[in-house]
């Protein structure tokens, strides 16, 4: 009596992927590991065998930013129930290594960043040549190209 209620325990303390509510031009994902987290910051928790970044790969591509913006939700906001209508594609095991080796590069190079190993200004640079292997793989995912 007089406590407070604790809703969904099952989702303390997860590991999945997040990003945040209100963006600019492009969505931006990232690994969420185990920890506490405000409801500023959408968090999904996959049950299927795709690892959850194959999702951030998919929530940073510039075409799904496309999609969310022309047929999801135009506003600056991208909340869980627009993350639920995207289309997913069930990737082969080589797109799903593709993508992966895309993920890693990334993820060393903020690593880095952060480590204070390389400026800023590199980091980005490097980044935005990921960007474009990235957004080349969704298409051809998505078999746009």
């Amino acid at each position: 009596m007089g406590m407070p209620v604790v809703r969904n325990p099952q989702f303390y303390f997860k590991e999945g992927f997040c990003w945040t509510d209100v963006n600019s031009t492009y969505l931006k994902s990232r690994i969420k590991n185990i920890g506490v987290f405000d409801v500023l910051s959408m968090s999904l928790f996959t049950q299927v065998e795709i690892p959850d970044w194959y999702f951030v790969c998919l929530i940073n591509s510039k075409f799904i930013s496309f999609y969310v913006d022309n047929f999801i939700n135009s506003t600056s906001h991208f909340q869980i129930n627009d993350a639920r209508q995207l289309p997913i594609v069930i990737p082969s095991s080589l797109q799903l290594k593709r993508l992966e080796e895309i993920f890693n590069s990334a993820l060393q190079i903020k690593e880095k960043q952060f480590s204070k190993e390389i400026s800023e200004e590199s980091a980005q640079i490097k980044l935005e040549h990921i960007q474009k292997q990235l957004d080349a793989e969704v298409l051809n995912l998505y078999h746009l190209v």
